[in-house]
């Protein structure tokens, strides 16, 4: 003979199932539960607290270059370009042209952008023959006071900046694409930040 359940247990199963959750959502967020993922899903290394830049004061590699005001409220991928820009730099800046062309669809919520020490023609040029879509421009004691704060902050390195203009995310020099990639993938998908 199989046990049967009260209406009235069955109402407070039901209601249990929907305020359990609600509930232990509130502990964690007022702090009562102390809950800290032991690991994230992203690839790149997390900024935190992110950090604030901004992209429109720094001056433009070339005259006739597309404002630096256009970066605004889009996701930007910064690639800080060492000196000089040798083998390995022009093969990292290629992978960039490839993560970008890759998002497809959402190549116009992604900009890249360039950054050097010091004005050199003959590499920007060179740069702009590799991905016309690349922005150029040199860096600002601003902006590298600014980095220097950001794990694995080097020359060569990369750096994900939010539609709010803040570093939210690094890569070290010669880390593989396929990771910004992937992490770009994520955020494009989930994020609404650069949606007017």
């Amino acid at each position: 003979m199989k046990a049967k359940i009260s209406p009235r247990a069955s109402l407070l199963i039901i209601v249990a199932i929907f305020i359990m959750p609600l509930a232990a959502a509130y502990l964690m967020y007022s702090g009562s539960i102390d809950y800290d993922p032991v690991e994230t899903r992203n690839l790149g290394t997390l900024v935190e607290p992110p950090v604030p830049v901004d992209l429109a004061a720094l001056e433009p590699q070339r005259s006739d270059s597309a404002s630096l005001s256009e970066l605004n409220d889009h996701w930007v991928v910064l690639h800080h370009l060492p000196d000089p820009c040798a083998e390995p730099c022009v093969d990292a800046v290629t992978s960039l042209r490839q993560v970008h062309r890759s998002t497809g669809r959402n190549q116009s919520r992604i900009r890249l952008l360039l950054v050097a020490e010091q004005r050199n023609p003959e590499l920007t040029e060179s740069l702009q023959s590799i991905y016309p879509s690349f922005y150029l421009a040199l860096s600002s004691p601003d902006l590298a006071a600014k980095i220097k704060d950001v794990p694995q902050a080097d020359a060569g390195s990369t750096y994900l900046i939010d539609p709010l203009g803040n570093i939210m995310m690094s890569y070290a020099a010669g880390f593989d694409p396929n990771d910004l990639k992937k992490d770009l993938k994520r955020l494009l998908t989930w994020s609404k930040l650069d949606e007017q």
